[in-house]
């Protein structure tokens, strides 16, 4: 792309003024979920704006929700972590199938309390959903509103295993670089 004029700089900095106020808590959101808040701000001129560096990016600290039924043990997933190098507390695991047809998914949407989801089998239609055929579906479609998803399984068949477990953590891994 050639280099804007002053004018079309000018336009392109109304236009953005006229979204900033719809845009900016996602774009925030989504930039502190994956680790790059620091970068955005510098790219702005506004890292003065955050507090002292921790150091650790939020996929390294952040909570990670298991979603999906499983036949392995809770104790096992743990442990899996663990071994590839994941505190096992940061984990939330709802591992139930049945107990998911009433598991709230909508307390997802928007939360700073999960940098990830690693999904698995569960029903379509559940609470949360809205107009998604199904909770994955819904993450798919709006990204900027959920954290990170990590599907469980084969292409095409979710599914919670040991390996797809795994699997799940080195992709996860890969993001954090």
């Amino acid at each position: 792309m050639a280099p804007l004029t002053m004018q079309e700089l000018d336009d392109l900095s109304i236009a953005m003024m006229e979204r900033m106020g719809k845009e900016l808590l996602p774009a925030l959101t989504r930039a502190n979920r994956l680790g790059g808040l620091e970068e955005l701000l510098s790219a702005l001129g506004m890292s003065d704006l955050l507090d002292a560096e921790s150091g650790q990016s939020p996929l390294e600290v952040g909570k990670i929700i298991v979603l999906g039924g499983s036949q392995v043990p809770v104790d096992k997933l743990r442990k899996t972590a663990e071994a590839n190098g994941f505190d096992p507390d940061r984990f939330e695991f709802h591992t139930k199938y049945k107990r998911l047809q009433h598991f709230d998914f909508g307390k997802i949407r928007g939360t700073m309390g999960y940098v990830a989801i690693f999904a698995g089998p569960m029903p379509h239609k559940t609470p949360g959903a809205a107009e998604a055929s199904s909770f994955i579906a819904r993450v798919e479609n709006n990204p900027n509103d959920y954290p990170v998803l990590f599907r469980l399984g084969k292409p095409g068949e979710l599914k919670i295993t040991k390996n797809s477990f795994k699997a799940g953590l080195e992709r996860l891994k890969g993001l954090i670089g």
